[in-house]
């Protein structure tokens, strides 16, 4: 509802600005322009007010926390790769399971180093999605990328806050390869058949998750999904991106939230 306010508002400023314009022109310059003239302002006006503020929204995002560079070095168990789509912690032992992550809106992928890693070092590949705009949105069938390519027996989706959201909507859609789904701070917005493994985690400090929309969507996860509750957690700290606007105090740490969202999904697997 939030969204489609905003988006009803920019899209009202611009149509209505130039309108406004248009009249206070023709008002001090006592000329009066032909019909055709003022809807050409005022089409291209519109399209103009509101892709410049869709991009200007769209660039910016948080940062990931220099903290987060070292879980992209490479250790004894992991090995971390990069291609033009995603970020790939490699675990070197492992052959037959491997997660696809898809991050929260507008947060920089490499915020999710950290818990990717925790994850990789369970004898788990993650691969962190690099979305265009860090926006799950505009490109909801990425995971194709990976599954296109994939070998592994057992593939599992994970997505926080929009991610997961955006995930739930590529699975009703997508080809069954995949074991299951984890929401971190999220929930489907599409029913989720109950053969998939699905398990939910999120903070109970967490202030950005709309719990009534996520008490309304429960009824899309399968009866036998499980959930779990990180007591003190919130919704930023699933990522190193700083404090994110509007969420709740978390009374862990960030890397003990992490180390909690490891320990309830590693099971999962």
């Amino acid at each position: 509802m939030k969204y489609a306010l905003i988006t009803v508002a920019v899209l009202a400023i611009a149509i209505l600005l130039p309108i406004l314009v248009i009249i206070l022109i023709e008002h001090f310059t006592k000329r009066k322009w032909k019909l055709w003239v003022k809807a050409v302002i005022v089409v291209f006006s519109a399209i103009t007010i509101s892709l410049s503020t869709v991009f200007t929204y769209l660039s910016i995002y948080y940062g990931a926390s220099s903290e987060v560079d070292a879980s992209f070095e490479d250790s004894e168990k992991v090995k971390v790769s990069e291609t033009s789509d995603y970020y790939l912690f490699d675990h070197k032992t492992n052959t037959d399971k491997a997660i696809i992550f898809y991050g929260g809106a507008k947060v920089e992928e490499k915020a999710y180093g950290p818990l990717m890693r925790m994850i990789s070092e369970e004898g788990v590949d993650v691969y962190l999605i690099k979305m265009p705009f860090r926006f799950a949105l505009l490109d909801t069938d990425k995971a194709d990328k990976v599954f296109s390519e994939s070998t592994y027996p057992s593939l599992y989706l994970m997505g926080h806050s929009l991610g997961g959201t955006t995930l739930s909507m590529y699975l009703s859609g997508a080809p069954s390869p995949y074991k299951g789904i984890i929401f971190l701070a999220s929930y489907p917005s599409k029913a989720i058949d109950s053969y998939f493994n699905v398990i939910s985690i999120y903070g109970s400090n967490d202030k950005v998750l709309n719990k009534e929309e996520y008490e309304k969507n429960k009824a899309n996860f399968p009866s036998n999904y499980k959930e779990v509750v990180i007591e003190g957690g919130n919704h930023g700290y699933f990522g190193n991106y700083g404090e994110q606007k509007g969420d709740g105090e978390a009374s862990i740490s960030r890397n003990e939230q992490q180390r909690q969202t490891k320990d309830a999904i590693v099971p999962l697997l």
